[in-house]
Parts: C-alpha cells; sequence; structure tokens
C-alpha cells in the first residue's frame, strides 16, 4: 500500500506541476484557459475561481485516472472562436508566446527539481561515509592494498563527498571529474588509515552483473563501499543548498542527455530505461527511507519527466517546439499534413520506448 501511495502522490504532484506551467505561462501571456486538468478519464470534481482573473474562466477537474493531465486554451483550429476573441487564440498568437507557453511545462518540472533538491541539501541528511567495508580476496580493491575501514578522501585530486559519490567514481559516472568508462584506466585514490593519509593506485575491474549475464559489464573494485553505521549529518546553508539544488539538476541532465546518446548510438545497453514497474518500487522504497529520501527521489523523476517532454518528438512538448524551430527558420508553420504524419511517426515511436520500458520491467521483476 506504501508504495502504491507514494507512487500516486509522486505522479499526481509531478503532473499538476507540469500542467501549472503551462497553465501559469498561458495566463501570464493573456490566452484563455479553458480546462486545467490532472488525470484523464471520468471526472471526479470540477471547480471554477470564484475570483477569476481578467479573460479568464478556467475550469478545474480532478479525473479518475491520474496518469497525464493537459491544459485546453482558446484555439481556432480546435472550435470556432468568436471575432472578439481570436487575436487572444493560442494558435494567433506570436511565435515567442507559443514557444513559451509550450516550454514552460518542462521548465516547471526542472524548477521543482531544484526546490526539492536544495530543499533536502539545506535540512540535512544522513551521509554514508566512504569507507571501504569487506574486501574481497583477490579483487581491485585487494590487489591496490585497500582494506577494511579505509576512509576515501579523494580519487585523482578530486574530494570524494560520500559512499554513492565513491561509488559513481568507481563505476566511471563522472568522466567530467578525471575519470574514465575505460576499465584499463587506474586512478590515484588517497585514503585516511587511522589517522596516517596513504596514497594507492586502483584499477577497477570489468565485472558482469550477477544474475544478469546478458548485461554489459560494469567497473568493480571487489569491495564494500560505505558502511551504514558509519554516518554523519550534513546539511548545507540556504545559499549553499540553492547553489547544490541547481547543480544537482545540471548533472542529472548532463548524464541524462549522455546515456541518451549513448543509446541512439550503441554505446548503452537500452536496459538503462526503466517503466512504471520500477518508479513505483523506487517510490515506495524512498518513502520508507524518510522524507529527505522521498524528496530527492520527487526531484530525480521531475527532471526526468522534464527532460522526456523536451525530446523532438512530434507527441511531446519537445516535438512543438521542434515545429516553432522550423517555423522560426523559413518563416512559415508545418503543414497540417507533415503535422499528422509525423504525429503518427511520434506516437509510433513513443509506445515502443513504453513497451520496451514496461518489458525491462517486468525482466528485472522476474530476475
Amino acid at each position: 500500500m506504501t508504495t502504491l501511495l507514494a507512487f500516486l502522490f509522486a505522479l499526481t504532484v509531478l503532473i499538476a506541476v507540469h500542467e501549472y506551467g503551462h497553465y501559469r505561462m498561458a495566463v501570464a501571456c493573456k490566452v484563455p484557459v479553458l480546462v486545467f486538468s490532472i488525470g484523464f478519464g471520468r471526472a471526479l470534481y470540477r471547480w471554477r475561481s470564484k475570483n477569476p482573473r481578467e479573460g479568464q474562466n478556467t475550469e478545474f477537474v480532478i479525473s479518475a485516472l491520474p496518469l497525464g493531465g493537459y491544459v485546453q486554451m482558446l484555439d481556432s483550429r480546435e472550435a470556432a472562436v468568436a471575432i472578439d476573441q481570436l487575436p487572444l487564440a493560442f494558435d494567433q498568437r506570436s511565435l515567442k508566446v507559443r514557444a513559451a507557453i509550450v516550454a514552460a511545462g518542462p521548465l516547471a518540472n526542472l524548477v521543482l527539481a531544484v526546490v526539492l533538491f536544495s530543499a533536502v541539501a539545506w535540512w540535512g541528511h544522513p551521509k554514508i561515509l566512504p569507507i571501504i567495508g569487506r574486501v574481497e580476496v583477490g579483487a581491485a580493491a585487494d590487489l591496490a592494498g585497500l582494506q577494511k575501514g579505509d576512509l576515501i578522501l579523494k580519487v585523482d585530486s578530486v574530494e570524494v563527498r560520500d559512499a554513492q559519490h565513491l561509488r559513481a567514481f568507481i563505476r566511471g559516472d563522472l568522466g567530467d571529474q578525471n575519470t574514465s568508462h575505460d576499465a584499463e584506466k587506474t586512478s590515484v585514490w588517497e585514503i585516511d588509515r587511522q589517522g596516517q593519509r596513504l596514497s594507492l593506485a586502483v584499477k577497477p575491474q570489468l565485472t558482469l552483473i550477477p544474475g544478469q549475464p546478458d548485461s554489459s559489464p560494469v567497473r568493480r573494485i571487489g569491495a564494500v563501499v560505505g558502511v551504514p553505521s558509519e554516518t554523519e549529518w550534513v546539511s548545507a546553508s540556504f545559499w549553499q543548498a540553492w547553489v547544490q539544488g541547481y547543480g544537482q539538476v545540471v548533472q542529472i541532465t548532463l548524464m541524462t542527455g549522455q546515456l541518451i546518446g549513448q543509446m541512439i548510438t550503441g554505446d548503452a545497453s537500452s536496459k538503462h530505461l526503466s517503466g512504471p514497474l520500477t518508479i513505483a518500487e523506487q517510490a515506495g522504497q524512498s518513502a520508507q527511507r524518510g522524507l529527505p529520501a522521498y524528496l530527492s527521489f520527487l526531484g530525480l523523476i521531475s527532471v526526468s519527466l522534464g527532460l522526456l517532454n523536451l525530446l523532438p518528438l512530434p507527441m511531446l512538448d519537445g516535438g512543438h517546439l521542434m515545429y516553432y524551430l522550423w517555423e522560426s527558420l523559413t518563416g512559415k508553420p508545418v503543414s497540417l499534413a507533415w503535422q499528422r504524419g509525423l504525429q503518427k511517426v511520434g506516437l509510433a515511436l513513443l509506445i515502443f520506448i513504453m513497451a520496451l520500458a514496461f518489458f525491462n520491467d517486468l525482466t528485472r521483476l522476474f530476475n
């Protein structure tokens, strides 16, 4: 039940913020919003503001299926519009206005992520120290001379923040910070061993993930990284928290973009795609770990939702922005015939991506 509630709450909040971004920008640009709906299907509750903004009389709707939402604006392509209202219709507004309204949804998700990550940093959270636990005999850690209880201070002169950060170094996820995906890359680790500072050369080994023989090998050192009992509470100042929150969103965005590019070129496996089952599982697990973990989960999914909607697929916000880019370059909008054709292609691609993500979920579940 916790997993289901945590998942539904996350979905509702993230969708509401996304649609509110569209709605708020439309209102700011004086484009009449007819309907603001969270969810699809049968309407559970409807209402209108008692004191609507000038030119607005939006109907707000909560629907039964919290799997999406929409903002319906005045648009002469969808229904007849009175002559005096025509200049206000979405499709009659300038290219900049239309682009701003469309982009506001994904940007609202990115802003929410900054707020959530900043709140967690300001509030504080337990940090698992980058201490080496059990070391496997003959593994990379053992060959490098690492011992149980070693506190890792730096990797290639870059300060290690916590155990999770150290794991990212080992996997090679921080290529912009003097690490590499190359398994042959040897890193210099600065450690603290009972008050004595040492430097060791550590060379991770490529290893298959247990139970997943078909997966790509990953870099491992053959040691437990991070001892749960060895933690400390860390919190940032108000301004430092905002800087950290913004930095996390930038880092996740860059890593996601890099991963998408690698999947397109075939350098990364499509098994990295996760669907609703995995997201629901992660929602439940993070909720059980406490509010900071759950807020961090919401931030991560909010970034993912924002970036997903910016992909140049006709069914998504990024597809509309792609049309507007074409219009700005050629001086004329994309024809309806082309839009219909591209929409079919975009729908087919979305269905394929969703099916692949769901298949990955089922594979992980049964493995």
